[in-house]
């Protein structure tokens, strides 16, 4: 049976490391989103979640509440890629982070490579924060409310981005749109 979140915090607390490896397991993937939402380049992104595991290990004792844990690391997280961004310049990176083969990629199903660059030149399109939040949403499946927490906005705002991410990617990709953001 899965530990819930609050002991996993408090046993790291505690300086057990395999209580907070377990943590870092659980939410490596959204980090990695997070990250490569801000930074376009998977390398870069590896980096800054890296540097925000090692701050949020050192910053553990501060946490105020621990049920909460996920949103405080996605903050870190934010902010050593916004940190990395600043001091060099960034770079389009042409392939997403590596994805499990149970979690469908965003060319999912699409045989040609045009189309497959297609999509990823869309979602270059977007703005920093929603390309973000639609990565969240689609390659994580975090609720609005989970990622509003992660980048400090009301789930309110988060599906108003959504909803226009969805309209502007259908309408630069047509037929060629994910079926995830068809379906919409």
């Amino acid at each position: 049976m899965a530990q819930a979140v609050e002991e996993l915090v408090s046993r790291a607390r505690g300086g057990d490391a395999d209580a907070f490896a377990e943590l870092i397991g659980r939410y490596e993937r959204s980090a990695l989103a997070v990250a490569y939402g801000l930074l376009s380049d998977g390398h870069r992104a590896g980096d800054a979640v890296q540097e925000a595991f090692l701050k949020a290990w050192q910053e553990l004792p501060r946490l105020a509440e621990p049920a909460k844990f996920g949103g405080w690391l996605l903050q870190i997280v934010r902010h050593a890629a916004v940190d990395i961004r600043r001091r060099k310049k960034s770079t389009l990176a042409a392939d997403f982070p590596d994805l499990p083969a149970n979690v469908p990629a965003v060319d999912a199903g699409l045989e040609e490579e045009e189309t497959s660059n297609r999509v990823r030149a869309a979602l270059e399109r977007l703005d920093e924060v929603t390309r973000t939040m639609v990565t969240l949403r689609y390659y994580e499946g975090l609720s609005s409310k989970e990622i509003g927490e992660a980048l400090e906005v009301s789930p309110a705002s988060v599906d108003m981005r959504l909803s226009r991410a969805r309209n502007q990617l259908k309408e630069w990709l047509g037929e060629a749109a994910p079926e995830g953001v068809k379906r919409c």
